[in-house]
């Protein structure tokens, strides 16, 4: 895996588990809340939740199969379907999830009108626009890889699995200290 990859990895990691204590913390809010939340206010705290559980879970799918690869415990096959099948799940979700929380940005940043927050709407536009972008391009060659790989199938899905898993502790763990921390404030 290239520097490159790695750190780009590393920062994803680092603002899933931010979407996800910040998702956390919002709901709490929401719920301590005596005024009504309007649907898009919970419809994006919402989808930073599922943003960092599929940011997360993301990370670990190309992490492990390195690792697995790099030990020796499977083919370079099983971490190209990984990878793909990788792309094409997690890469929907994320570009799902950020679509709602791009619009609750740029409903923000309509509101407030502070550059603080026009700055997150216009990052969170590139950032989509990218995403979309990326995945229509690589949607094909993903697609190919799936269906002319299927030996690796079973050591991709495993690999999957162990990675959805220790994603859903990891984003759980961070949601409830976001959680906790709204319930504890004043």
């Amino acid at each position: 895996m290239g520097l490159l990859l790695v750190l780009l990895l590393i920062v994803d990691i680092v603002i899933s588990l931010w979407n996800a204590y910040a998702s956390g913390y919002n709901i709490g809010m929401i719920r301590k809340s005596k005024a009504k939340a309007g649907a898009l206010t919970r419809a994006a705290a919402y989808s930073g939740l599922g943003l960092g559980f599929a940011g997360i879970a993301y990370v670990l799918i190309m992490a492990i199969s390195y690792i697995a690869y790099a030990l020796g415990y499977v083919g370079a096959g099983v971490v190209s379907y990984a990878a793909s099948l990788n792309f094409l799940v997690f890469g929907f979700l994320i570009i799902g999830f950020g679509l709602m929380v791009t619009i609750q940005s740029i409903a923000i940043a309509v509101k407030k009108r502070s550059l603080f927050s026009i700055v997150i709407a216009l990052w969170n536009v590139f950032a989509e626009v990218w995403d979309i972008a990326s995945y229509v391009q690589g949607f094909k060659e993903a697609t190919g890889v799936i269906r002319g790989n299927r030996n690796s199938r079973n050591g991709a899905i495993e690999i999957t699995l162990i990675s959805v898993l220790l994603a859903f502790f990891i984003t759980h763990a961070a949601y409830r200290h976001g959680l906790n921390k709204a319930m504890d404030s004043a």
